[in-house]
């Protein structure tokens, strides 16, 4: 027990006191451990001091970038150590000449040495950063796989580092972290660094579970502490969890009312779960709806090690399409539906699968510094991988100029990305773009030009004005689900 509580004194101070910056006070954590309890709301916390994440210097535009560092001290041996000790502090490292983004350049400071003497590099000696992608404000990090011969205090102590960092600059909301073709870390966020300290007990566990907002756009994590028996499978308690519901207030269930747990197994990675028939007679009214009741279950299984993937059954059997998604087949983990969202949370009206209407869905979208929203907007659309939903616009290009006239946007394409469109599928894309534009606040019609003229290709003319509804023309107007 006295080991247990020193690690989890060292645990919290290397997590949360922003110690051994260069001019910083040696900060220390007030808090009796005994008083911590969970799930906690951080705005209630109250402490003397800014949380690291808040409190650090840099991440400016004209700033250095921020890194945050451990002290080198062996984070095993808990036993005997000053359960006061800080054993994390940030590194001010100025950016490099030749770095190709803020990011990209932060990522490389992270996995390499501190030039800053009494610290360290977080990440465990001989690990390092394999590939990384940054995807609508979620980043993941593809580390070595010595990475799992870490011990977990290692590891744990790496990947928060990791969002601590990462987490600082515009447009990443959060990290994820995989090694071996294993996420081991999904979704991580500064916050987590409080709830993942307090674990302590063997057989009590945090798990972070996904629930709709408010407004039913997103979901939102909350931490369920969780009693496990000896034999107890905890993909059971995160469904049973899910189904009783969130909480707060502020949050809701995305899973239909009235569905019940018939079953819950994890073999192979694949977690298979079997729900009563509400499941499929409540079934959500839109995509937006649809994807977060998927999601909440496939995003907060997979927080899980052991699981990679979930089937989805519903009374034993597997469902060919539920709202307009087929649930058919193992679903694995995807982070876009989860919020909050620091940028531009935009609607994309994206070609429902069969291409006979759109539909709006809720897509993180970074706006760039020389780039409007309705540029970017178009940008997302063009690249959007929404899983079960058709590519309408891989290989079709750039689409060009976007110009913004009042409330009028006119774009302008080429020849090519017309070309590059299937003919029967031309009006669904068209219309796909005019929506998502007229979306935003500042557009209410969209205009399309070729090469600056009217946009006139294999006869027909596709210049508009189109709006959200479809082209004014009445016999151009295509379904537009709301």
């Amino acid at each position: 027990m006295k080991r247990r509580l020193a690690a989890l004194a060292m645990l919290l101070a290397m997590l949360l006191l922003p110690a051994g910056c260069a001019g910083a006070e040696d900060w220390r954590l007030p808090i009796d451990l005994d008083d911590i309890h969970l799930p906690i709301d951080l705005d209630e916390l109250r402490l003397p001091f800014d949380l690291p994440w808040q409190s650090a210097d840099g991440d400016g535009e004209d700033d250095g970038l921020a890194i945050c560092r451990l002290t080198p001290v062996d984070p095993g041996a808990a036993e005997g150590m000053d359960p006061e000790g800080s054993l994390t502090g940030w590194e001010q490292c100025p950016l490099p000449a030749d770095a190709g983004s803020r990011l990209e350049a932060a990522i490389d400071l992270f996995a390499s040495p501190s030039g800053q003497e009494g610290l360290v590099c977080a990440l465990p000696q001989g690990v390092t950063v394999e590939d990384w992608t940054a995807d609508n404000g979620l980043v993941t990090l593809r580390l070595s796989d010595s990475f799992l011969d870490a011990g977990e205090m290692d590891r744990s102590a790496a990947a928060l580092c990791a969002a601590l960092t990462l987490c600082r600059l515009d447009g990443v909301d959060a990290v994820t972290v995989t090694a071996g073709g294993r996420t081991l870390f999904a979704g991580l966020v500064p916050e987590d660094a409080l709830l993942l300290a307090t674990d302590t007990d063997p057989y009590v566990r945090q798990l972070r579970l996904y629930f709709a907002d408010g407004e039913g756009r997103r979901l939102i994590s909350e931490y369920h502490s969780l009693t496990l028996d000896e034999d107890a499978a905890a993909d059971r308690y995160v469904m049973e969890e899910l189904l009783r519901g969130p909480n707060s207030a502020e949050l809701r269930s995305a899973i239909p009312a009235g569905t019940e747990l018939l079953s819950c197994q994890t073999e192979n990675g694949v977690c298979t779960v079997d729900l009563s028939e509400p499941f499929l007679t409540g079934r959500p009214a839109t995509a937006a709806a649809e994807r977060l009741a998927i999601y909440s279950i496939v995003d907060s299984l997979t927080v899980l090690p052991q699981v990679d993937s979930v089937q989805i059954l519903v009374e034993g059997q597997p469902v060919e399409q539920y709202v307009y998604r087929s649930l058919a087949q193992p679903i694995g983990r995807y982070e876009e539906p989860i919020g909050p969202v620091s940028g531009l949370d935009a609607d994309l009206y994206l070609p429902l699968p069969g291409l006979e209407a759109v539909e709006p869905l809720p897509w993180r979208v970074t706006v760039g510094e020389h780039d409007s929203a309705p540029e970017a907007v178009l940008a997302a659309l063009l690249t959007a991988a929404e899983p079960g939903y058709p590519a309408l616009f891989s290989g079709s290009g750039t689409a060009g100029s976007v110009i913004l006239r009042g409330t009028s946007c006119t774009v302008d394409l080429s020849e090519s990305f017309f070309a590059s469109l299937p003919v029967e599928d031309r009006n669904i894309a068209v219309l796909s773009m005019a929506a998502s534009l007229c979306a935003l606040e500042e557009v209410d019609r969209v205009f399309f030009t070729i090469g600056g003229a009217p946009a006139l290709f294999d006869g027909v003319d596709w210049s508009g004005p189109w709006t959200g509804e479809g082209r004014v023309v009445p016999e151009m107007q295509l379904p537009v689900n709301s």
